[in-house]
């Protein structure tokens, strides 16, 4: 979702980096990561979600919600096999 700076409309936004949470979280971590992660114009700096248009606002947290629920699913995946693996 490419989006304009709405405060300068003149720079697109970019999301923050997430550093290397994902070299030590692993893939939860990662997708939980993404997630959270703010919104920054190159002019402007850091954008509250607050200040984007309804649109925009609802895709976003549509997309942070399905990347939860991933996490959560993998999770319970992992724990599962775990589980699974102790039973045999």
């Amino acid at each position: 979702m490419e989006q304009f700076c709405p405060r300068c409309h003149e720079q697109q936004v970019y999301k923050s980096n997430t550093g290397s949470i994902g070299r030590y979280a692993g893939l939860i971590g990662l997708l939980i990561a993404n997630s959270t992660a703010s919104y920054n114009c190159p002019t402007c700096g850091k954008i509250s979600l607050e200040e984007f248009p309804e649109e925009f606002q609802s895709g976003i947290k549509r997309k942070r919600i399905f990347s939860i629920i991933g996490a959560v699913a993998v999770f319970a995946l992992v724990i599962a096999f775990v589980f699974a693996r102790e039973l045999m």
